[in-house]
């Protein structure tokens, strides 16, 4: 592989990592995710970099670490019950085949933030892609300049 397409690919990883955080800080502010006015503004102060479009500076870490636990408290306070439904398992020559497991249901505010945490989770594993190619570049360069 040759260096510009290397560099190609981590500039449109990255591009991607700065466009999905400004997507979860602007859902978590839509959503005014927390339960309190003061989570509320600590997810915004957590999020200000994400939506400055600087999302891999050291200290976005521990501020995603708070804002997944706040995210994952706000979800679960809005289940509503749960229902039973069929899960697909498998599907072959005979057709489908599954089980039927029991689900949580949410609210209409639930379901968006089901939403967000996969936006969040694909944007936390996109960001990790990128600062690990940043990394390996810096350990090539470093075994490369002796």
């Amino acid at each position: 592989m040759n260096t510009t397409q290397l560099s190609s690919n981590i500039d449109d990883l990255a591009a991607t990592a700065i466009r999905l955080g400004r997507e979860v800080a602007e859902q978590a502010r839509v959503l005014h995710l927390g339960r309190t006015a003061r989570d509320v503004a600590f997810v915004a102060r957590c999020l200000a970099s994400l939506r400055d479009r600087e999302p891999f500076c050291a200290s976005v870490e521990g501020g995603l670490d708070a804002v997944r636990d706040i995210l994952e408290r706000d979800i679960e306070a809005e289940k509503t019950g749960t229902d039973h439904r069929f899960v697909e398992t498998r599907f072959d020559e005979a057709g489908q085949h599954g089980e039927v497991r029991e689900v949580p249901v949410y609210t209409r505010r639930g379901a968006e933030l089901l939403d967000l945490q996969n936006l969040f989770d694909r944007f936390v594993e996109t960001r990790r892609s990128v600062l690990d190619h940043i990394a390996a570049h810096k350990v090539l360069m470093r075994n490369m300049t002796g």
